[in-house]
């Protein structure tokens, strides 16, 4: 959360940053200022040698500064970790289901991607050349 012009507002893109010699657990929070559109960006970080975690807030030139010298550090970022709905996600498998008529041969084989939260997706619809 940043606070600026007297009004607390979330970031709206967070960098997650290679780790490097003295930290790890790197983040750049990025935002901008509802009131007075100025650019924010805060660093957050963990040193190695005892695990302390340091914060620092930088605005408007700084700001820009700092993204300009650590865009080169981005592991990922937020927006590439973020799920689309209905479409699956993350570990996923495999799904075959025959499509029979009523005469009891397959017309149609379907696969689908799944992932364990329930989301299907047809990928190919296959239609059998002899059926048994």
């Amino acid at each position: 959360m940043f606070v600026h012009c007297n009004r607390r507002f979330k970031s709206f893109e967070i960098w997650f940053l290679h780790n490097n010699r003295d930290f790890f657990k790197r983040k750049l929070y990025l935002g901008n200022c509802p009131v007075c559109g100025s650019c924010l960006a805060e660093l957050c970080e963990t040193r190695k040698y005892d695990g302390s975690v340091f914060r620092k807030t930088f605005y408007k030139k700084a700001a820009e500064n700092i993204i300009h010298s650590l865009i080169k550090q981005v592991d990922y970022t937020s927006g590439d970790v973020k799920k689309i709905p209905k479409e699956p996600y993350g570990l996923c498998y495999g799904e075959n289901i025959e499509i029979h008529n009523s005469k009891g041969k397959i017309i149609q084989i379907r696969q689908k991607k799944c992932d364990f939260y329930g989301t299907k997706e047809i990928i190919l619809k296959i239609k059998p050349s002899c059926s048994s």
